[in-house]
């Protein structure tokens, strides 16, 4: 049992080394505003991820960078959603983003013609493949583009004066 076991997980190793095998494909479902602080607009990334392996997949850590309107960097993104993706199927995967303060009036200034503001998520997740092998593949590269409407950033940042 335990030789069957060693010699599945070297099979799957050298598949993802030599073939590279279909990786789970991160793509951009939405991203929207969800919260309100002292330090800025909370948005919600939402990723849909589809597993296309005959195995589970396991998404432990999130690093990317975002860049809303090709210029405004936003704070580094670290997440840990720790969610298990059913063998062929697909999930989705919620990431925290924070939009500060200082850079939403800039923000709207310069995006006033558009009803969407486009984004860039660039960065790495790390997997574990195999519920039962806990095989690990970590920098697993993330590049995507998105929208966010720009009438729901106004509308939230409208509710949050307050903070400002």
């Amino acid at each position: 049992m335990v030789r069957a076991l060693s010699i599945l997980a070297l099979m799957l190793l050298s598949l993802g080394c030599v073939h590279e095998p279909r990786r789970p494909v991160l793509e951009i479902h939405s991203m929207r505003a969800m919260s309100m602080s002292p330090q800025g607009l909370g948005l919600m990334l939402r990723m849909r991820v589809n597993n296309h392996h005959p195995f589970d997949v396991k998404v432990r850590n999130v690093r990317a960078n975002v860049v809303i309107a090709n210029a405004y960097q936003l704070p580094p993104v670290y997440a840990d959603p720790d969610v298990w993706l059913a063998a062929n199927r697909y999930t989705f995967v919620d990431v925290p983003v924070l939009l500060p303060w200082p850079m939403l009036r800039p923000l709207l200034m310069t995006t006033a013609q558009s009803p969407v503001i486009h984004y860039s998520v660039t960065g790495y997740a790390d997997v574990t493949a195999v519920r039962l092998l806990g095989i690990q593949r970590n920098d697993h590269y993330l590049n995507q583009q998105g929208s966010v409407s720009r009438g729901e950033l106004m509308s939230a940042a409208g509710r949050s004066l307050p903070f400002q």
